[in-house]
């Protein structure tokens, strides 16, 4: 039998340039340790949602503005988690599975731009 092997470019402690953020079925964004000093480690962001081009955008806010969100630790790492349910219900964003978003940039004006249309499954397929 012909093997086709193809070597997997990363290993377990690859260092990663770029900016890791994965959204869950729960509407929780998970933003990783470089992307959260990115933004200029914020305590609150508001999320803004582009119709058109199918984009969310993730911008520092204070705390205390209406539409902040906080960013929570979940764990001891550098890592934030904003829930964001009523987000994604208001603007029908639904995922089955955890996803990256795998053209995360942070743009004009600061915003962390996230393209639902760009994504890779990274999760298991929760039954409903």
């Amino acid at each position: 039998m012909i093997r086709h092997w193809e070597e997997f470019e990363g290993g377990p402690n690859a260092v990663r340039n770029e900016l890791h953020i994965t959204l869950n079925r729960r509407c929780e964004i998970l933003l990783g340790a470089r992307t959260v000093k990115e933004l200029g480690e914020p305590e609150a962001a508001v999320l803004l949602f582009d119709r058109i081009n199918h984009t969310i955008g993730i911008r520092q806010a204070h705390p205390r503005h209406p539409n902040a969100h906080p960013l929570h630790a979940k764990s001891r790492g550098r890592h934030r988690l904003i829930r964001a349910s009523e987000f994604c219900r208001h603007h029908k964003i639904r995922v089955t599975e955890t996803v990256a978003f795998t053209t995360a940039e942070i743009g004009e004006h600061g915003i962390l731009i996230l393209d639902l249309r760009t994504t890779t499954n990274i999760g298991k397929v929760l039954k409903s």
